[in-house]
């Protein structure tokens, strides 16, 4: 910490600038301001100082407000000339939570100053209402205090005065700009962007620190501590406000650890939390649970199935005074637990859904910008968790997405509304052909038809491949007409190593190890992570040379046909089998978790 200044700071701005002089460990911090009414920047509630009315809004707060801009500040000068220093430390005394503004504000501040001998009294008016800042230390107002200064010229860039005020808030300091020269000072709200948001006590009342620039000659920084003894208002109940407690789900599980978390407010000490419990008649078992000395976000222990509703109390042990957020309540369902979904930089709906334990569910598709969805993992084991894969924790738990930043995810461009007559609903590929169709990846061959059970050519195949690796790697999947159809794809699909040449011929239906080869070119390795433990060699009928296959095998792709793994290499492959492994590479939600027998 710096040199502790004088006590002898204070604040003014004389008429003209002949009236200007210098003051040995002295800063003149006297506002004369011509002060006009503003009008209050947003509905708020209202106290009283002296018998008349102020807004609780603090940020609206003015030197020359009528509640005490005509308090005298010295022996000749007042609030509304010359407080701009003392409402802008009350302000920020407010901001921090230190000081509830119904019960405290400039006048409340000015009159404690005026007591401790802080502010300056004489008949020369260079020297009256002088504003000692510095010994506002936390020994004299352990709840709020002065800590240093700095200085710079006034002609440091705005960017440089913006970082240094950053690297203050940032450490948790309150602050407070030197502008007009030292003619006036302004209380900072928050950094935005390039600039910083002021609360200008001020007549002519600024938003933004850089319509001062090119004045800005140094900062003062003040330190809160929310739970220090109060040496204002010593004679009041010190009674802390009601906390604002975040909003709770309506329904949990039994399995679920409930998180309840509220905001800090101003003089209390610590947090207790009640939880009542509702019993048959209707009545409530009150302090069914307790927790005391709490802090934000608190996990309750999970709580049996019925209906209960809890409070955040908030409390000042200094003198045991207290008060209480409003009751939520809750139901808690028996054999459920919630499901959170963390997005990881992504959004997605649901945030969090209730499921039963021991059960399957499927998964939403989160998205994000630029980047390609991987799949949901546990917070705790990172494992992957798909549609299929059945609860094995008994408890609540946050799943989090995985991305990657070098792709792009699956879009489903289409609505399927029944448009081949040929899958029945009840057919096993029908939720695969539906989502190759919404993909955009496969569509019919003849009107109203999909054709489930031809075969696919190695033309098609490579098209497939193609439209899936530029998806992935652009987001977009179109390709110009070329002669024959397929020629723009298979140019695309040689030039990204897909294939090394053309087969000798383009229309010859392929075999699943010919398909499979091809597929598993289609996307980059960042986009396949193994989740299967299936090493090279260990499929009965696939050759450990066919690595591409055993890739598949580790993402979930392919899982084999019997508990073997085995492949049919040999076998043909249909349009339908086909739709499944695409759906399966465009979306991790459907990949297949399985062991080797």
């Amino acid at each position: 910490m710096g040199k502790i200044p004088s006590p002898d700071f204070v604040q003014r701005r004389y008429s003209t600038v002949k009236q200007k002089r210098a003051l040995s460990g002295v800063l003149a911090l006297v506002l004369a301001l011509s002060l006009l009414p503003a009008p209050l920047a947003r509905a708020a509630g209202t106290a009283t100082y002296n018998g008349k009315t102020y807004s609780t809004d603090y940020t609206t707060w003015r030197q020359g407000d009528s509640a005490w801009g005509n308090t005298a500040l010295g022996d000749l000068h007042t609030m509304a000339g010359s407080g701009c220093l003392v409402t802008s430390i009350a302000i920020l005394m407010c901001h921090s939570g230190a000081y509830d503004p119904s019960t405290f504000n400039p006048g409340v501040f000015r009159d404690w100053l005026d007591s401790k001998g802080y502010i300056s009294h004489s008949s020369d008016r260079s020297k009256d209402a002088l504003l000692s800042f510095g010994r506002i230390t936390s020994t004299s107002s352990p709840r709020f205090y002065f800590v240093n200064q700095t200085f710079f010229s006034v002609s440091t860039p705005l960017a440089d005065v913006v970082t240094k005020i950053n690297d203050l808030l940032n450490s948790g300091y309150y602050v407070i700009a030197r502008v007009k020269n030292s003619g006036h000072f302004v209380p900072i709200a928050r950094t935005v962007g390039g600039d910083a948001q002021l609360y200008d006590p001020g007549a002519a009342s600024k938003k933004l620190l850089s319509e001062y620039d090119g004045t800005i000659g140094g900062l003062i920084y003040f330190k809160a501590n929310l739970s220090g003894k109060d040496t204002i208002l010593p004679s009041s109940p010190a009674k802390p406000a009601a906390p604002q407690v975040g909003k709770l789900s309506s329904v949990y599980g039994d399995g679920d650890l409930i998180s309840v978390s509220w905001s800090p407010v101003s003089l209390a000490t610590h947090y207790n939390i009640y939880v009542d419990r509702k019993n048959s008649d209707g009545s409530w078992q009150e302090n069914y649970r307790y927790y005391f000395y709490t802090k934000s976000p608190y996990s309750m222990e999970r709580l049996p199935a019925g209906t209960y509703r809890i409070k955040v109390q908030s409390t000042n042990a200094n003198n045991w005074s207290y008060a209480n957020s409003a009751y939520q309540t809750f139901t808690v369902k028996e054999n459920h637990l919630t499901i959170t979904y963390n997005a990881n930089g992504g959004s997605v709906s649901p945030g969090a859904e209730l499921v039963s334990k021991n059960s399957t569910y499927d998964l939403p598709t989160p998205t994000r910008k630029n980047a390609a969805f991987l799949g949901w993992y546990t917070a705790v084991g990172k494992e992957l968790v798909t549609n299929g894969t059945k609860l094995k924790s008994t408890y609540g738990q946050t799943l989090v997405a995985k991305w990657d930043t070098s792709g792009h995810s699956f879009v489903k461009s289409k609505t399927y509304q029944n448009n081949f007559k040929d899958v029945s609903s009840r057919a096993w590929y029908y939720p695969y052909v539906t989502a190759a169709y919404s993909y955009g990846l496969m569509d019919g061959i003849e009107t109203n038809k999909f054709k489930p059970d031809k075969q696919i050519s190695a033309a098609q195949t490579i098209t497939l491949a193609a439209r899936l690796r530029k998806l992935y790697l652009t987001g977009n999947g179109t390709f110009a007409n070329s002669s024959p159809w397929y020629k723009a794809y298979s140019d695309y699909a040689i030039s990204q190593g897909i294939i090394s040449s053309l087969p000798s011929d383009m229309n010859a239906p392929l075999t699943r190890q010919e398909f499979a080869s091809i597929l598993a070119k289609a996307l980059p390795s960042s986009a396949l992570p193994s989740v299967n433990d299936v090493p090279d060699g260990s499929i009965p009928d696939v050759y450990k040379s066919d690595k591409g296959i055993y890739q598949l095998y580790r993402a979930g792709v392919l899982s084999g046909n019997d508990d073997a793994g085995t492949f049919r290499p040999n076998a043909p492959i249909t349009r339908a089998e086909v739709a499944s492994v695409l759906v399966r590479m465009a979306d991790p939600n459907t990949r297949i978790l399985f062991s080797l027998d």
